[in-house]
């Protein structure tokens, strides 16, 4: 924060006057240029300034996609569980959301997702599945985008904060593979920042690049400019890749400490998966538990999950909950934690 607070009295000092009037609609074009230059080095995706176009968040960004790219009656593939902010926009927009089971390794792609002329979109979660963790693998990666090809279609690929890997070395991002210019990456600051700056962006092909510009200088003009700024200082300065950095290895010891405290404690009560990557954990709860009862008890006693049912639309997930520990140190993870035990006490979870 002391380094963002600089760089914006900075700005402020030296560039304000200057930069008043209206901006790109596609976004401030040295913000543009750094991500460009970001994501060559972390994620291998090769893209022109062109391509990247600025938004105030991913929900904003992903109706601008539904706008543009569905008519009424079009087929969405979309991961359930997943992440309903997504479906809820395709549907609003009268698009037939197809519903994909997902697993451990994320989007299923056995047996072969549906080839039809009217399958347009596919919204998929590669890096960090939402809700249930898992990390897209290669084969699966490379048939969605056979799909893709097949159908005519675009893929949407949110990595929303894929960023936070804490073991091995991550996945080549779907975008990195797309050889026919059938995927748009996305990617939003509020993980990786801080929520409050309402700043997100997407790497499209070069065939919807203006068309994005124009659809956002007709429904917003722009993204405010001095945000915009500050953030492309931040990430050309290195204070972006450093900051990820130090983040990455701090939410990988809280994570470490979440799931020793869960195994520990809670004797099969809850059950975490894995968690190599992300800001968040779900937890598995006996098998005949309802989870929206358990997360409601929770939230009485004041302590914020949400149930894995909240997540499911065809195919039902297994009872449990997504719980954050990213925010939390180990004084504060315990202190919750003890919460967490005096609620379960109360619901006699154990068959």
């Amino acid at each position: 924060m002391a380094t963002w607070r600089q760089l914006s009295n900075r700005y402020s000092r030296t560039r304000w006057a200057n930069e008043l009037s209206y901006g790109d609609a596609a976004g401030y074009l040295p913000l543009r240029r750094s991500i460009a230059d970001y994501l060559r080095f972390s994620q291998r995706i090769a893209c022109e300034p062109a391509q990247v176009i600025i938004f105030a968040s991913t929900q904003q960004a992903l109706d601008l996609c539904a706008r543009l790219l569905l008519d009424p009656g079009d087929g969405v593939l979309m991961e359930d569980p997943g992440y309903p902010g997504a479906a809820r926009i395709f549907a609003a927009a009268g698009a037939k959301v197809v519903s994909v089971p997902v697993d451990s390794q994320g989007l299923c792609t056995e047996p072969p997702l549906p080839v039809q002329p009217d399958m347009r979109l596919a919204y998929v979660t590669a890096a960090h599945q939402t809700p249930l963790g898992g990390s897209l693998p290669l084969e699966r990666r490379l048939a969605l985008l056979s799909w893709a090809e097949a159908c005519g279609a675009t893929v949407i690929e949110d990595d929303y904060d894929g960023e936070f890997r804490f073991h091995g070395q991550p996945m080549p991002a779907l975008k990195s593979l797309d050889a026919g210019q059938r995927v748009i990456y996305m990617g939003s600051f509020s993980k990786m920042l801080f929520p409050s700056l309402r700043l997100a962006y997407m790497v499209v092909p070069g065939w919807l690049a203006e068309p994005c510009r124009a659809a956002i200088s007709l429904t917003m003009r722009h993204a405010p400019l001095h945000q915009q700024a500050v953030l492309s200082e931040f990430i050309a300065g290195g204070h972006m890749a450093r900051h990820v950095h130090r983040m990455r290895l701090l939410y990988g010891e809280r994570a470490q400490h979440f799931q020793q405290e869960c195994e520990t404690r809670f004797d099969g009560l809850l059950s975490p998966i894995p968690v190599s990557t992300g800001l968040d954990a779900t937890v598995l709860l006996p098998a005949h538990a309802s989870d929206a009862q358990v997360a409601a008890a929770l939230h009485r006693g004041g302590i914020e999950t949400r149930p894995l049912s909240f997540y499911s639309v065809q195919h039902k997930a297994p009872p449990g909950l997504v719980m954050g520990f990213s925010a939390f140190d180990e004084t504060a993870m315990r202190q919750g934690m003890d919460g967490i035990e005096k609620v379960l006490e109360g619901l006699a979870l154990k068959p």
